[in-house]
């Protein structure tokens, strides 16, 4: 006889309950150190009197420790520690903005930037979120590593003006201290009482299916699970310098376009409050963009998936080359917004499909700094041509090329067949 039960035992799918403490994580995190990065550094200038050029190397030295310590905490993740890897970051979040309404210069902000935010940076931010939900769906997988990264989206939208409202109110060193603590209070408990590494620890399986008891004597196959691989033979890997080279050049370019899009904006004769809006309907329209590439990765082959969101990408590139009015700007924003959008899932899709799970910290750890000199350095070489140039048109080219190199990267990709190696 066969019975079937669902996991559990409560009626409910756990990896719901997960999706919702990464959805916050993300918004946290994407909140304060992305979106709101400007929000929470601006006044520094004023206290310190420094150079805008000093205060961005608070987000330089935030990228440059994420990445380096991203192989550390990737291959943590696959030891099955992330719960206590998001309290530790949600912990340092909340050190780093109490520590940041006690500075008394502008060494000490840099130095909390560069050794305390990184970790909850990191830890808080995709490369957990991302490994839980590909271990917690299968056949859903795409849908909820989109609704997941939504938060990044929610947070980019609420948490800057929120944070600017408590510093106009209270002034920026009481805000920072409740804002820190205010983080950890909203993101410790369900950290701590829902995160769970895998379903089959508390009995359950992917996507909420039913697992199955079955009567002794009974022979069950499951799906073959990948190997566990060392950093050399990743290393090593034809798939994984692929993967890493497609995401990067595809990321570089969106992220160069994102800091660039403002001021080519005003240069083709946009009012800086209309240009400004632009960031806005790209955020809006990153949320439908996770989400419905998210839903059409789970029902398409990845690789076709990924040539949208690069035609997308190319399309909003003609539109800049080409466009001199607002009309024409906001078509090129909308596209980059659901590319964008669709981008993240797509990137562990493409890390857990490609490696499988037992691999998919380490994996996804040691491409951040692989991808570090396209994803980092795009945004200020687009800014070098304008300088020489007086336009952003030959670097709008050279977005063009490398998203078409990563084109052809993607025809070349082999990756194993779904499910084998979930």
């Amino acid at each position: 006889m066969v019975t079937t039960r669902r996991g559990g035992g409560n009626g409910m799918f756990h990896g719901w309950r997960i999706l919702g403490v990464t959805l916050a994580s993300q918004a946290v995190q994407a909140g304060l150190l992305i979106y709101g990065f400007g929000v929470v550094i601006l006044p520094f200038a004023a206290e310190f009197g420094v150079p805008r050029q000093t205060l961005m190397l608070g987000s330089t030295l935030l990228s440059l420790t994420t990445n380096i310590i991203s192989p550390l905490g990737g291959a943590a993740i696959d030891r099955g520690w992330t719960r206590n890897l998001m309290t530790f970051g949600a912990v340092m979040l909340a050190l780093a903005f109490l520590a940041l309404s006690r500075v008394n210069a502008m060494w000490q902000v840099l130095a909390v930037f560069a050794l305390l935010l990184p970790f909850s940076n990191l830890l808080l931010g995709q490369l957990t979120s991302s490994a839980l939900m590909t271990r917690w769906f299968t056949r859903l997988r795409g849908r909820a590593l989109g609704l997941s990264a939504v938060g990044t989206s929610i947070g980019g939208l609420l948490v800057p003006p929120i944070v600017a409202q408590l510093s106009v109110t209270l002034g920026w060193r009481t805000a920072y201290a409740i804002v820190g603590l205010g983080a950890l209070t909203l993101l410790i408990i369900p950290i701590r009482a829902w995160i769970v590494d895998r379903p089959q620890t508390i009995g359950q399986l992917p996507d909420g299916d039913p697992v199955v008891t079955i009567v002794p004597g009974t022979i069950v196959t499951t799906p073959a699970s990948a190997a566990k691989l060392t950093t050399r033979e990743l290393l090593a890997s034809l798939r994984f310098w692929q993967v890493t080279l497609i995401i990067a050049l595809v990321a570089g370019s969106y992220l160069a376009l994102i800091a660039n899009l403002v001021p080519h904006a005003t240069d083709v004769g946009v009012p800086a409050p209309q240009a400004a809006l632009l960031m806005s309907v790209m955020a809006l329209c990153a949320i439908p963009g996770k989400i419905a590439f998210g839903m059409l990765a789970d029902r398409i082959d990845l690789k076709y998936a990924m040539w949208l969101v690069i035609g997308c990408i190319m399309l909003a590139l003609c539109a800049l080359i080409v466009a001199t009015d607002f009309i024409g700007l906001v078509g090129a924003s909308v596209m980059l917004g659901l590319a964008g959008g669709g981008l993240l899932p797509l990137w562990g899709m493409y890390v857990a499909q490609g490696f499988g799970q037992a691999n998919y910290g380490k994996a996804a750890g040691l491409m951040n700094p692989a991808m570090m000199p396209l994803t980092l350095f795009a945004a200020p070489l687009a800014g070098r041509v304008f300088d020489q140039t007086g336009h952003y048109t030959q670097a709008f080219v050279a977005f063009l090329i490398a998203l078409a190199v990563a084109a052809v990267i993607n025809l070349f990709l082999r990756l194993p067949p779904r499910g084998s190696a979930a």
